[in-house]
C-alpha cells in the first residue's frame, strides 16, 4: 500500500481518472491500428506528470502491449527491416535519454507536442514511398526513432511513417510496427534503468495501468478486420493532433 500511495502522491482523483481514460483509449487504438499508444500516452500523461517520469512508464507499457499482440503478428512482420531499425534505435536511445535528463520539462513537453502534431499531419496527408528503403536508409530510420524514444518517449513517428508510406500490405505494416514497438520498449526500459530514470514509482504506475492497456489492446485487436482501418486511423490522428495542440498550448500558457 505504501508503494501505491507514493506512486499516486500529489495526483487528484480527476487526474488519475484522466490518466486511466487516456491510457485505455490509446490501447484500443493501438490494438486496432498497431500504433498510436505512445503518441497519446506521453502527451496525455505529461499533462499531470513531468515527462522524465512519463517516459519510463511508456517504455514498459509499450513492451507489454506489443508482447500481448506479438503471437498474432509475428509471421507477418518485415523482419529484415526490423533488425536494421532496432540496430539504429540502439544507438539513438542513449542520446535521447541524455537529452531528457538535462533539458527542462517544458522544453521536452513542447518537443512532444510538436512531434505529435507533425507526425500526425504527415500521416494524415498519406505520404507514400515508391519503393522500400535500402539497409542504410532503414538503419537511419531506426536511429531517428531511437532519438525520439529516449528524449520524448515517442519511439514511433519515423518508423510509422516508413511502414505506412512504403509499398507494403497494410497487414504487414501493422505487424511490423507492433513488433518494432516491442523492441523499442525493451531497449528504452533497459537504458532508462541504467541511467536511473526507471525507479520503483515507474514500475508501480505501469503495473497499475497495465490491465487497462491489455483490455484496450484486446478490444482493438478484436475489431481489426471488422471495420474500416483507414477510418479508424484518421480518427486516431485527429485525437493525436488535438492532444498535441492542448499540450503545446499548456507550455505556451505556462511560459507566459
Amino acid at each position: 500500500m505504501e508503494l501505491f500511495a507514493n506512486a499516486i502522491q500529489g495526483l487528484s482523483v480527476g487526474a488519475l481518472a484522466f490518466c486511466a481514460g487516456a491510457v485505455f483509449v490509446a490501447a484500443v487504438i493501438r490494438g486496432f491500428t498497431g500504433f498510436g499508444s505512445s503518441l497519446m500516452w506521453v502527451p496525455s500523461l505529461s499533462l499531470v506528470l513531468p515527462p522524465v517520469a512519463v517516459v519510463p512508464i511508456t517504455f514498459l507499457l509499450e513492451a507489454a502491449a506489443s508482447m500481448h499482440l506479438l503471437p498474432s503478428v509475428r509471421k507477418q512482420s518485415d523482419w529484415p527491416s526490423l533488425w536494421r531499425i532496432w540496430l539504429g534505435a540502439a544507438v539513438g536511445v542513449p542520446a535521447g535519454l541524455y537529452i531528457i535528463s538535462v533539458v527542462p520539462a517544458d522544453v521536452t513537453r513542447a518537443a512532444v507536442a510538436v512531434t505529435v502534431i507533425a507526425a500526425a499531419s504527415l500521416l494524415w496527408r498519406g505520404v507514400r514511398l515508391k519503393a522500400v528503403f535500402n539497409g542504410a536508409q532503414v538503419t537511419l530510420v531506426g536511429g531517428a526513432a531511437g532519438l525520439l524514444t529516449g528524449s520524448v518517449g515517442i519511439p514511433g513517428p519515423p518508423v510509422f511513417l516508413y511502414f505506412l508510406s512504403a509499398p507494403l500490405d497494410i497487414a504487414v505494416s501493422r505487424a511490423s510496427i507492433i513488433t518494432f514497438l516491442l523492441g523499442a520498449g525493451v531497449l528504452g526500459s533497459i537504458f532508462a534503468a541504467v541511467q536511473g530514470l526507471l525507479g520503483v514509482d515507474s514500475l508501480v504506475r505501469a503495473a497499475m495501468l497495465l490491465p487497462l492497456v491489455l483490455g484496450g489492446n484486446y478490444l482493438g485487436a478484436h475489431a481489426f478486420g471488422r471495420a474500416d482501418p483507414e477510418r479508424a486511423r484518421r480518427g486516431a490522428l485527429v485525437v493525436l493532433m488535438t492532444i498535441g495542440a492542448v499540450l503545446l498550448g499548456r507550455v505556451i500558457y505556462t511560459a507566459g
